[in-house]
């Protein structure tokens, strides 16, 4: 319903908003495999800072021998472990999954080579057999080089010219990051109920739909594409650092003072992935923590411009921006 043809204190609109990111990996992540007593032990160097990158690894091993995640030792975060990618970005899923695809074939490889006896006829678990009465030994594999991509598919920093093209190459000596080709995307939908009296914002409903290629951990994927939601309502509707103007002293340093999304505050959240057009990257699984947040925000603002009419440029659209554009002046 357009605004023109709303009345009354509650007032709703819908909003739309798309978004990518950069899809990136780095260079030398190296991922390594180990059978140490029947058990198989998967260790980088990566830091895992809340995003699930123990599950990614474990998970990518745990299918391929058709275990569970739960049967694999993962270490990370020691700088005495293979080398692995920063946790930022969104390339660390991109970044340990290749190498962790070819160690797993290494794996495979030594595991059938010294096996002490091979698994019974018929068994419903083979892999779990072979590893059991395999040695311990140790592989590893270093993350390769994408495949060529698809006509029409490129770095997006090659959009940007050769000037896009230089700091490509100065990202990837000096920082060994590479820009892949193909653009993680995601499109997100908001319904949101207006109170024009009291100029409170409310989320009834969001969808978010995401092209990040394969879920290397789809539980994990599906939860971490919700939280972005979560915090991109954050970013839109509560949350802003206040300084002293005086002092520059940071009045909202605290949980006390800095308001964030509550648990009344959330929508009903769908999340929809489209799996495809990563085939040229090793394993296929790109990046989601960044491109699943970007869109939130504005498409929260179309939708409040949808209900009242106004258009807000400021964040957090908070409720005396609101009331004062209603009324057709500036907020204090």
């Amino acid at each position: 319903m357009p605004a023109s043809s709303q009345s009354g204190r509650y007032r709703r609109g819908v909003g739309v908003a798309a978004g990518y990111w950069l899809y990136l990996w780095q260079t030398g992540s190296t991922v390594e495999l180990a059978i140490k007593g029947g058990r198989i032990a998967a260790s980088c160097a990566v830091q895992d800072i809340g995003t699930g990158t123990r599950s990614v690894i474990a998970n990518t091993v745990a299918k391929a021998f058709d275990l569970e995640p739960q049967d694999i030792d993962v270490s990370i975060g020691r700088s005495n472990l293979p080398p692995g990618p920063g946790s930022g970005g969104s390339r660390v899923t991109a970044s340990v999954v290749p190498p962790t695809l070819l160690a797993i074939e290494k794996l495979k490889a030594e595991i059938q080579r010294t096996a002490a006896q091979r698994p019974i006829p018929g068994s419903n678990a083979p892999w779990r057999e072979l590893i059991a009465a395999a040695p311990d030994l140790a592989v590893s594999a270093k993350r390769p080089e994408d495949h060529k991509p698809p006509p029409g598919v490129r770095p997006a920093l090659r959009e940007a010219g050769f000037m896009g093209m230089v700091f490509g190459w100065v990202l990837r000596l000096m920082n060994h990051m590479v820009v892949g080709a193909g653009v993680p995307s995601s499109v997100q939908v908001m319904e949101v109920e207006v109170d024009t009296w009291l100029g409170h914002v409310r989320v009834l409903n969001a969808y978010t739909g995401l092209a990040i290629g394969k879920l290397a951990a789809p539980a994990l994927a599906r939860s971490q594409a919700a939280g972005a939601v979560i915090q991109g309502i954050g970013y839109a509707l509560y949350e802003a650092r206040e300084t002293d103007p005086g002092s520059g002293h940071i009045l909202s340093g605290s949980m006390e003072d800095y308001r964030i999304p509550g648990i009344a505050d959330m929508p009903r959240l769908e999340v929809h992935f489209d799996e495809a057009g990563f085939e040229h990257v090793p394993g296929g699984s790109v990046g989601i923590g960044e491109v699943a947040t970007v869109p939130t925000s504005p498409a929260i603002a179309n939708a409040i411009r949808d209900a009242i009419g106004v258009r807000l440029t400021e964040i957090p659209f908070r409720p005396d921006r609101l009331v004062a554009a209603l009324k057709g002046r500036n907020a204090a």
